[in-house]
């Protein structure tokens, strides 16, 4: 079954974990622990594809602050390639919106949807198709 979802995403948190982040320079879980902890706003999945989903965001965010990665959008590349491929998830056809500004209105697989920020930083996950 399938369910839709009205969203808002806006602007949250600061950028000192960003600052504290990009100073490291270690292997990928270094500077997560520095971010900010995950905000929650929709949550309809059960709790270990949410705690997957925040764990493949954070690492994303850090990349993005080491330079890694460039932008939000090659952090939603990742983490979409990290819950296609996921037995925790179920795989399948998943979408991710990365960014501190937008909008949604989407259609989802029932118990397959994750709203959140980490700092500024918003999220929105779903499986759909």
């Amino acid at each position: 079954s399938s369910s839709n979802c009205c969203l808002v995403c806006s602007t949250r948190g600061n950028m000192a974990a960003r600052e504290k982040a990009a100073e490291g320079q270690g292997g990928p879980q270094e500077g997560i622990a520095d971010l900010p902890k995950p905000e929650f706003h929709v949550v309809d999945m059960s709790k270990a594809e949410q705690d997957f989903a925040v764990e493949i965001a954070m690492t994303g965010i850090v990349s993005l602050f080491k330079n890694e990665r460039r932008s939000f959008c090659e952090v939603a590349e990742y983490m979409k390639k990290e819950l296609d491929k996921s037995t925790v998830v179920g795989g399948g056809a998943w979408h991710v919106i990365v960014g501190k500004h937008f909008g949604a209105w989407v259609t989802y697989e029932a118990k397959k949807l994750l709203h959140f920020h980490i700092g500024q930083a918003g999220f929105l996950i779903f499986r759909h198709g």
